[in-house]
């Protein structure tokens, strides 16, 4: 019979010592850090601010190891960056090197930076120091180390308090606070319990530390918020901001799981286990309740502290000294109300009571929460003026302006106080809703439009979500008091307790409870008919509607206007009070569903009825209904609700007003209402029949055309919108036929429009409305595609270097190339702007352009690769190739730039790859490295992460979709060029394959990659399993491992999906099958020792898929057809390039592909015969 496996290529090749591509020698763990001194501390900070790289980055380098090697070693870190901060040590050390006050920031913030790193690492015990089973010698090291790591611990929790409250510059006392929270995270309560006592003993003014008061400058900076007051005021103030610091940390504390190991090793999954499960609830349990019993225990401090300064700031005292001394002594009592009160509000939610008719905490908590809503009715007018004990003190329009700031911080504070009691401590804080809730409500109803707008936003933001926060608790709402119930049994255990409603639906339960009962009065009024309607109309037409300087900024900055709209649209916006009356509104309607939607309804209808088309006020109240029903659309349309019939309304009252043609001298307020016409058609799009779709996008396109910019940039957005939202594979729908039948007139306005504006974010608008018209249109705009190209110049010359924009152009031409094709690419003027941007987006030399743009130049890079033709293109593409070369040997992007390495050469061939292999051979192993690196002991734990969510620990191993790059580009190299890409690959894909074991985790997908890029290298050295496993005494145990495990993956893809699945699954499956079964057999006919140990089960899989192949009535040119099919998906509907082409010629010559599948069989039988005889 004869054999038609090729001769092997490298007969002679060696892949090197086995042992050192196999098992990489681990690199031996590093000496520990030299100790840290003041004076190089000092110095390496001082080179950090140098212009000079040389000088800068071997500092901060030097700075970082310091900072991540001091939670295993005492390298007196912390301790120098104290000595620096200290204003007095700072003095002596100036002989030498200058501290000023920049130098002593740095050092602040260097150690809030260090802190989280190094309490976070717990210090051996003197049992684990013995366990790890060192000598005598690094035992005594490593217990030196722990009682110095000690010891400058002890030293930083004693000095950093010291420094805080000495410390004259209010900036660098904001990072010492933050890195004493830190520290409370961490050592908080076991190893510094205290530690909140001793913050409210400062405040309280009782503790030791006020002894340094007198070294204490009042104040800081003149503009600081503590000027004016005494040193020990100061102080005070310090004290109880740093003591909010902790307890929002402490509250906020993670349980960290530890999953590893011993010896670095990986522990079953013990969720599965529920003894396991048990006790690690049980045993975050019990630390909470430590924290939390620990934290509480200042209480009744906070609380008294509430009530003795919310007295003095509200209703005011006179002292001996004065005026002056009676102003000052005011303040700081303001002041301190307000840190109380916050302190409380973090403290509320770790009191978690159980049993509110048992609990003794209870009491305390009641009288709180009563002294909360006395303070509350007293400061809840705005502005608030000062009572007649306050006319001596209060006598200037300043200080009377400051009274009206502090009782408004005193009010927020207090309110988003109570709504954290109501979200912990629902059924005690109930008694409180009937005097709260209408004090809130109250203002929004009877405030006129003008006094509503001059309240802080944050008043506005916290009435509004204390409002929330009430309608959202279940316990206030009459409607499910029947559906109270207890806790998930596991969510209990983990919580500490079943909350604060009582377990028991007794007579003793919330239901019968006078206070619950009072506060569902009380909430059941709010929304009753009468009520919710005014309280809709106060949102809409107090929050919603345009104010007169919105309208003036309409006319004098339009482009400005509209990105402050589209802020305001944005979740995470907070600072307006639009944004906090939109809130409400939807959370009503999600209360109250049908009610609040009739009720806005009828406001809408009202409005457009009663007042007059003209009139200027009904324009603007329209607009304010129209965003309201715009804001609303879920509770309106969405989940298959419909209290409203958009098709009549659509047609009745907006498509009048979209419909009509604007001058720019039209009033302000009915342009106004026209662009929020069109928005709500973009919001209600998917509520249009297919019929009045076609209208409503006509209408908004000749729009684009409005005189009005901001009318046009809405409909710029509508139209994206629309254009997009009926794409569906190759299915004609009428909506889309519509878009296309009125695309040209849409694209030639949106030019329009790009010319006329100006800012940087309209000018983005517009090109995301072209790319979404040529998404939709494709190949049909090619008659005007010459049109389309000339406009692109213009704007290439605008975008200057503007991140967004060129963003933009990338999209605009990737959307151009994929859908048109060569056509596009061989365009004169598309040229011009390709070409200069391809090569502006790919420069790394400049500064940060490799992080904003590389990769969407990258993407537009290949997708004109895949659109180009070499006899018109070539030269281009190969002018581009050393810019290619230079990204690739600089690493960047590796997933992308392989990708375009990879059709770059399958267009121009090998030289494209030989300059590169060198790197190539290095980048492979490295994007690889999450396969066959060694894992360091305990990188399988969780970990804590910081405030900023940045993890302690670094990456130092490749990622899933690196590797995945790294096999699809080996792979395809192999199979282009099969000696290149054997040299480039061999030395990634044998250390993935010598790495494999059965105890390590790897993703599916990777595998399946690795193997099927092995599969290509074994075909062309079929000796290369015995190569690399030729020193390893369990050499035939791991081949025959390797063997089953490759097999057992394409073995996956079940004999149904060859026969029954679609043509392409069907084939691309047997593509897969079949380069493993032709490879493992090439190895099983060259190598004894392959088809002794893994020759049976190769046959066998052969013999299923022989006969798989038989049925299915696959042949080769299906197969090559179907590979091909799938580059033309890069390219969308367009003409593709020469890489289609190119794709079916390296197919046809494939070996893997054209080998029949019969003979490699036969060949393998008989082997594997011959090995066992």
């Amino acid at each position: 019979m004869t054999t038609f496996f090729p001769p092997s290529t490298f007969p002679t090749m060696s892949l090197g010592p086995p042992a050192a591509s196999a098992f990489p020698i681990k690199a031996a763990s590093p000496p520990p850090p030299s100790p840290a001194d003041v004076s190089t501390v000092l110095s390496a900070i001082h080179a950090c601010s140098s212009q000079d790289p040389s000088t800068r980055r071997p500092a901060e380098d030097m700075l970082q190891v310091w900072e991540n090697n001091s939670g295993e070693y005492c390298t007196g870190y912390l301790s120098c960056l104290l000595s620096i901060i200290d204003v007095n040590a700072s003095g002596a050390l100036s002989n030498n090197i200058g501290v000023d006050e920049n130098v002593r920031l740095m050092a602040a913030i260097l150690l809030k930076n260090a802190t989280p790193k190094v309490f976070s690492t717990p210090i051996p015990t003197p049992q684990d120091t013995t366990a790890n089973g060192n000598d005598n010698a690094h035992i005594e090291m490593d217990t030196v180390n722990n009682q110095n790591m000690h010891q400058e611990r002890a030293h930083v929790r004693s000095q950093l308090p010291l420094l805080l409250f000495r410390e004259p510059n209010d900036k660098l006392v904001l990072y010492l606070q933050l890195a004493l929270s830190s520290i409370a995270l961490f050592d908080f309560p076991k190893v510094w319990p205290s530690i909140l006592e001793d913050l409210v003993g400062v405040a309280s003014g009782t503790s030791g530390l006020s002894s340094m008061s007198d070294t204490t400058r009042g104040g800081g900076s003149g503009n600081s918020s503590d000027s004016g007051l005494s040193a020990m005021q100061v102080m005070r103030v310090r004290a109880i901001k740093t003591l909010r610091m902790c307890l929002q940390s402490i509250r906020n504390r993670k349980v960290v799981i530890q999953k590893g190991g011993g010896k670095g090793g990986r522990q079953g999954l013990q969720l599965l286990d529920m003894r396991n499960l048990r006790g690690m609830i049980g045993k975050a349990v019990q630390d909470r309740k430590e924290v939390q019993t620990r934290a509480c225990s200042i209480f009744e401090s906070l609380a008294e502290g509430i009530v003795r300064h919310a007295q003095v700031a509200v209703g005011g005292t006179m002292v001996e000294g004065g005026a002056k001394v009676a102003y000052s002594t005011w303040k700081a009592d303001s002041m301190l109300a307000v840190g109380y009160t916050k302190c409380m509000m973090e403290l509320i939610p770790m009191m978690e009571i159980d049993d509110i008719r048992t609990d003794p905490r209870c009491p305390p908590v009641r009288a709180l929460y009563e002294s909360l809503a006395q303070i509350l009715q007293a400061v809840k007018i705005y502005p608030a003026v000062p009572p007649p004990s306050f006319v001596q003190v209060m006598n200037q329009p300043a200080q009377t302006a400051e009274y009206a700031m502090r009782m408004d911080k005193l009010y927020r504070a207090t309110l988003m106080c109570c709504g954290f009691s109501v979200q912990s401590q629902s059924q005690l804080f109930a008694p409180q809703i009937a005097y709260v809730l209408p004090s809130v409500v109250e203002p929004i109803l009877t405030s006129d439009e003008a006094t509503l707008q001059s309240m802080p936003v944050k008043r506005l933001t916290s009435m509004t979500w204390f409002i929330q926060t009430v309608l959202k608790t279940t316990l206030y709402d009459e409607k499910k008091k029947d559906s109270l119930s207890s806790k998930n049994a596991v969510l209990a255990a983990l919580m500490g307790g079943g909350g604060s409603v009582s377990k028991n639906d007794n007579d003793d339960g919330p239901n019968n409870d006078p206070g619950v009962l009072s506060a569902r009065e009380t909430v059941t009024a709010m929304m009753a008919e009468g009520t919710i309607e005014r309280l809709i109309e106060s949102l809409v037409g107090k929050f919603l509607r345009l104010h007169p300087d919105e309208l003036e900024e309409w006319e004098n900055d339009p482009e400005g206007r509209y990105e402050t709209d589209m802020a305001e649209r944005s979740p995470m916006e907070f600072d307006s009070p639009r944004h906090c009356g939109g809130i409400l509104l939807v959370m009503l309607l999600s209360r109250e569903t049908d009610r609040v939607a009739k009720a806005l309804l009828d406001l809408t209808q009202r409005v457009y009825q009663q007042l007059p088309p003209d009139d200027f006020n009904g324009m603007v109240s329209r607009e304010a209904c129209y965003r309201a029903l715009e804001l609303c659309r879920m509770g309106l349309v969405g989940g298959g609700r419909r209290n409203l019939n958009f098709e009549e309304w659509f047609k009745a009252e907006l498509l009048p007003i979209i419909q009509t043609e604007l001058a720019e001298t039209s009033p302000v307020a009915m342009r106004a209402m026209q662009a929020r016409a069109v928005q709500v058609v973009q919001a209600y799009a998917a509520s249009l029949k297919k019929e009045d779709f076609g209208i409503a996008f006509q209408a908004v396109a000749k729009l684009l055309a409005s005189p009005d910019v901001v009318v046009s940039l809405c409909a710029a957005r509508c139209v994206f919108h629309l254009a997009l939202m009926h794409i569906k594979g190759t299915e004609e729908v009428p909506q889309l036929v519509a878009v296309r039948e009125h695309s040209v007139m849409a694209l030639g306005n949106t030019f329009a429009l790009a010319n006329r504006v100006e800012g940087e974010e309209c000018l983005r608008v517009t090109l995301e409305c072209i790319s979404g018209l040529v998404e939709a249109n494709g190949i049909r705009l090619e008659p005007i595609l010459q049109a389309i190209a000339e406009q692109l110049p213009p704007l290439w010359e605008r975008a200057r270097d503007s991140v967004p924009i060129h963003s933009c152009l990338l999209s605009v031409l990737r959307h151009l190339i994929m859908k048109m094709g060569h056509s596009t690419v061989e365009n004169v003027h598309v040229q011009t702007v390709l070409f200069p941007l391809l090569d502006y987006c790919t420069d790394i030399s400049v500064e940060n352009r490799a992080e904003t743009l590389l990769e969407d130049g990258l993407t537009l890079w290949l997708v004109t690769l895949v659109s180009s033709r070499v006899s018109t293109m070539g030269q281009a593409l190969t002018n581009m190739l050393p810019r290619l070369e230079s990204i690739i040997r600089a690493k960047l992007e590796p997933q992308m730039s392989l990708k375009v390495l990879q059709y770059s050469a399958l267009l121009l061939g090998p030289r494209v790859v030989e300059p590169l292999a060198d790197t190539l051979r290095e980048l492979l192993v490295e994007m690889t490295s999450c396969v066959h690196a060694e894992k360091k002991q305990g990188d399988d734990d969780n970990e804590m992460e910081d405030e900023g969510g940045q993890s302690t620990k670094e990456k130092v191993i490749s990622s899933n979709k690196d590797a995945v790059s790294a096999f699809c580009f080996a792979d395809a190299l192999m199979q282009m060029f099969p000696e290149l890409g054997y040299s480039v690959s061999s030395s990634a894909i044998t250390q993935v394959i010598a790495s494999l074991k059965p105890e390590r985790s790897i993703s599916p997908s990777v595998l399946e990659l690795a193997l099927s890029a092995f599969g290509r290298l074994l075909w062309i050295n079929n000796n290369i399993l015995d190569e690399v496993f030729a020193h390893d005494p369990e050499q035939d145990e791991k081949i025959a491992a390797i063997v089953s495990t490759w097999l057992g993956v394409c073995s996956s893809f079940t004999f149904n999906s060859l026969v029954l699945g679609s043509k392409q699954e069907r084939a691309m499956m047997f593509i897969e099958q079949k380069g493993a079964a032709l490879a493992t057999c090439s190895a099983v006919c060259r190598s004894p020792r392959v088809a002794r140990v893994a020759g049976k089960e190769v046959v066998r899989f052969t013999r299923i898929l022989v006969e798989a192949e038989s049925q299915s009535n696959l042949d080769l040119n299906a197969l090559i057809e179907t590979s091909c099919c799938l580059a033309r998906r890069v390219v969308g509907d367009g003409l593709p390039g020469d890489s289609c082409a190119r794709t079916r010629e390296v197919m046809s010559a494939d070996p893997l592909v054209t080998t029949p599948l019969q003979n490699a069989l036969e060949s393998a039988e008989q082997a594997t015969k011959n090995a066992s005889a």
